[in-house]
């Protein structure tokens, strides 16, 4: 992919990002799942304009999107995973902590990743080098270099479990920090967090923009079941396995 095709990403999902706190100012219409999760009018109106603009990047590549119904494109070289909104419920109540992420997959291997913070105007991105990139307003931002001994854990605000309590326990880290959203994978990618571990539910949109922001920053995103990388695009429920992962500077000690 050249550095024209990732320009157009950046700026469909900045534009993404404005439509999210365009919609969040005007007033939410907030709908629950069959799940008892909540979506609301912005993330519908999202899911519909991201939708449209890769169709004309690229009508090619079929689109997974969290509030589009899903599609068998088991055997595709390559699909789109898309979380128009990721951390809706801090969305709703006004927070920061909420994201905008779209994933290139290519054989089951995420190559290009997207999220976008849309208050912050972060935005965390895969180059057409596939390295590692964070801007703000267009201007790129130096990551984090920290080359202290202490290692810091990232965990969900909403389930930490007793897996991975005990995983933090035994790992004994100087610090945990607890996020809503993609921000933990972007932690991770950036250097500020050093392990995310994740012993529950979550989709393929939710991880795969971040686990390309990881791989290109040099750290991996393992799955717990198979001790490999975790893959994309390998069953219809689009469910991931517990994983964990990894930044650059912790990937070789987790053994």
């Amino acid at each position: 992919m050249d550095e024209r095709f990732i320009s157009k990403l950046k700026d469909i999902i900045i534009e993404a990002g404005r439509i999210s706190i365009s919609l969040r100012n005007e007033g939410l219409t907030v709908e629950h799942k069959k799940d008892s999760s909540p979506v609301t009018n912005a993330d519908i109106e999202i899911s519909n304009f991201i939708y449209s603009k890769l169709t004309e990047l690229d009508p090619s590549i079929p689109i997974i999107c969290e509030e589009q119904p899903l599609k068998d494109v088991l055997g595709r070289e390559m699909i789109w995973l898309v979380d128009p909104i990721d951390g809706t419920r801090s969305y709703i109540k006004n927070m920061d902590s909420f994201t905008v992420n779209i994933a290139l997959i290519r054989n089951q291997i995420p190559i290009i990743g997207l999220i976008y913070q849309p208050t912050s105007r972060k935005l965390y991105f895969t180059n057409h080098k596939q390295e590692f990139c964070l801007e703000k307003n267009g201007n790129i931002l130096e990551t984090l270099k920290r080359n202290d001994k202490s290692y810091i854990a990232v965990v969900s605000s909403r389930n930490f479990n007793y897996k991975t309590e005990k995983y933090i326990q035994d790992k004994g880290f100087s610090e945990v920090i607890s996020m809503p959203s993609s921000i933990k994978l972007c932690m991770i990618a950036e250097g500020s967090a050093d392990v995310y571990p994740k012993f529950g539910s979550t989709m393929e949109w939710d991880t795969a923009a971040g686990h390309a922001l990881i791989t290109a920053a040099g750290g991996v995103v393992i799955d717990n079941n198979t001790g490999k990388s975790l893959l994309y695009n390998t069953k219809n429920n689009f469910k991931n396995p517990d994983f964990i992962a990894l930044n650059q500077k912790y990937r070789y000690l987790d053994n």
